[in-house]
């Protein structure tokens, strides 16, 4: 089936959330750097926060609320782009049309979240997708055959092609594909679909 429309998840995608929330907060970790991050905690990032070095901050480990509330706004505004973020910008732009690419994300429970990856938007994504976004946990209720998702996590990109749509999934230490080359992954998936097209 044709591809005629791409929604792209925004963190960990398009961005290095959790590797740079997890600096932020005093993991003695590189935002730019997965390495650190043990595939056997899956998509945990509080056990992560316990577990890696660091958070001098905290002198008990945090549990999942103290995490999130350390992540503020200007946190989310600030987290840094991911080295495959215009490379998929530019192949989703080629492939559907810059009006047929939207940016699909979920933010906590905290309004300043949401305010936050607002500002992300207008800061680090091309002005063309400023209004093409949308917000909820739900990714899979905007699957149909003609529908790509390309998102890091498991759960959604499977639940999205349960209910019909297609996915690619993009490598991270926290999903099937760690240990897997991105960039590599994401050219191979691209091609296949340049040539169902």
């Amino acid at each position: 089936m044709k591809i005629k429309t791409i929604f792209l998840d925004l963190d960990d995608v398009l961005n290095r959330f959790t590797m740079y929330a997890l600096e932020q907060i005093g993991c003695k970790v590189d935002a730019y750097d997965d390495s650190s991050y043990n595939p056997k905690w899956g998509w945990n990032i509080v056990r992560a926060a316990n577990t890696l070095p660091g958070h001098s901050r905290h002198k008990n480990k945090l549990s999942p609320k103290e995490f999130w509330n350390a992540i503020n706004r200007k946190v989310w505004a600030s987290v840094p782009l991911s080295a495959e973020c215009q490379y998929l910008l530019d192949n989703c732009k080629d492939l559907v049309g810059e009006e047929n690419v939207c940016i699909l994300s979920c933010p906590t429970n905290d309004p300043e979240c949401l305010a936050g990856k607002l500002e992300w938007i207008h800061e680090y994504m091309p002005p063309w997708l400023w209004r093409q976004y949308l917000i909820g946990p739900q990714k899979w209720m905007c699957a149909r055959p003609d529908a790509l998702l390309i998102d890091d996590s498991d759960a959604n990109v499977m639940a999205f092609r349960k209910h019909g749509g297609q996915a690619v999934l993009v490598p991270r230490p926290w999903n099937i594909l760690h240990g897997t080359h991105t960039t590599e992954t994401l050219q191979q998936a691209f091609e296949i679909i340049k040539r169902s097209q």
